[in-house]
C-alpha cells in the first residue's frame, strides 16, 4: 500500500488549515489548541496503541490519516467541528483519489470523535481515546489557563501508556502544584475517563489509570 499518510501529512493545504486554526485559537478562540501539534500527538498515540494491539501497518496508516484530519473543521470554530472535519476529509480523499480499504470506518471515526463512545469501530475508539488523553500543558491555551478546572491541565507534562497481558495502563505525570480536587470535578476529565473506559471495554482490556504513578482513585468511582 502506498503510504498516503505521509503524502497527506506534508500537503501544504493541510498544514495551512492547522496553522490558521492555531492562529485563531491563540488569539483567544478556545481553552485548548486543535492545531497541528495536537493532531500529531493524536497520530502518535494512535500508532502506538494499534501497534501494541497487533494491527497491521495498512490499518494503522489509515487510522493515522483519520487522526491527522479529525480537527480540520475547527478552522470555522469548535462547535460542530467534528461533522465539518468529516465533510472536509470525505471531499479531500475523493478529490485526491486516495483509495482506502477502511474509508467508511475512517470517515465515521472523524464524524463521531467528539462523543461517539458506544461503537465497535476500532478506528473511532482509538481516535476518541487518543484525542481525549491529549491534555498535556502544551495543548492548553492562555485563555484555558484561566478557566477553573481546565487550568489544571497545564500541570500535566507527560502521558505514558502501554498495553500488555490484557491490561491498558496509563500514567499522567504532573507537577506537584496540580489541584486534584478541581481536576476531578472538571467535566472534561470525566470525558477522558469515559474514553478510557469505552476503549478498554470494547477491546477487552483491564484499565489501570495512574497519576504520578499512584492509582487515580476518581477513575474507579
Amino acid at each position: 500500500m502506498i503510504n498516503y499518510f505521509d503524502k497527506i501529512k506534508n500537503d501544504p493545504s493541510i498544514l495551512a488549515i492547522y496553522e490558521k486554526i492555531h492562529e485563531k485559537e491563540k488569539a483567544g478562540g478556545g481553552y485548548a489548541y486543535h492545531d497541528y501539534n495536537h493532531v500529531n500527538n493524536v497520530v502518535t498515540y494512535c500508532e502506538k496503541i494499534l501497534r501494541q494491539l497487533g494491527y497491521d501497518e495498512d490499518f494503522i496508516c489509515e487510522a493515522k490519516i483519520a487522526a491527522l484530519l479529525h480537527d480540520t473543521g475547527c478552522i470555522e470554530g469548535k462547535e460542530n467541528h467534528a461533522y465539518r472535519s468529516y465533510e472536509y476529509a470525505k471531499k479531500y480523499l475523493e478529490e485526491n483519489h486516495i483509495p482506502l480499504k477502511n474509508k467508511d470506518f475512517l470517515l465515521e471515526a472523524i464524524k463521531n470523535h467528539s462523543d461517539g463512545f458506544d461503537t465497535d469501530n476500532v478506528i473511532q475508539l482509538v481516535i476518541i481515546l487518543s484525542d481525549k488523553i491529549d491534555i498535556k500543558k502544551s495543548r492548553i491555551s492562555e485563555v484555558g489557563k484561566q478557566v477553573e478546572g481546565n487550568r489544571q491541565y497545564q500541570y500535566i507534562y507527560d502521558i505514558q501508556f502501554g498495553i500488555t497481558n490484557g491490561k491498558f495502563s496509563i500514567n499522567f505525570i504532573c507537577e506537584d502544584k496540580i489541584d486534584l480536587e478541581e481536576l476531578n470535578h472538571y467535566y472534561f476529565t470525566k470525558k477522558v475517563f469515559k474514553a478510557i473506559q469505552a476503549f478498554s471495554k470494547k477491546l477487552h482490556l483491564s484499565p489501570k489509570v495512574f497519576i504520578n504513578a499512584k492509582l487515580w482513585e476518581e477513575f474507579y468511582q
